[in-house]
């Protein structure tokens, strides 16, 4: 669940928790925009919607099969305890 904090200055900032951070990777992979935390669509100083980078591109994409690997790693482990029984 996401929080909602106060930073030093004052302005509220909304922190994600990596399951919510993942699913807003893929959104913007898949649409090739960038959003904000709150779900909004990031725009520049003329109103036009930010676009990602290659870099940006491949940042999401390395953080959403870093959380895949973990996840089949935490899967084979679990079943390897289980058959050990």
């Amino acid at each position: 669940m996401s929080v909602v904090v106060k930073n030093k200055r004052g302005k509220a900032v909304t922190l994600l928790n990596p399951s919510e951070k993942s699913r807003k990777f893929a959104d913007e992979l898949h649409t090739g925009k960038r959003f904000t935390n709150n779900g909004e669509l990031k725009v520049d100083a003329s109103g036009n919607p930010l676009t990602l980078s290659d870099t940006q591109r491949a940042y999401r994409s390395g953080y959403l099969r870093s959380r895949k690997d973990g996840a089949k790693v935490y899967k084979y482990k679990k079943a390897k305890r289980k058959s050990k029984k």
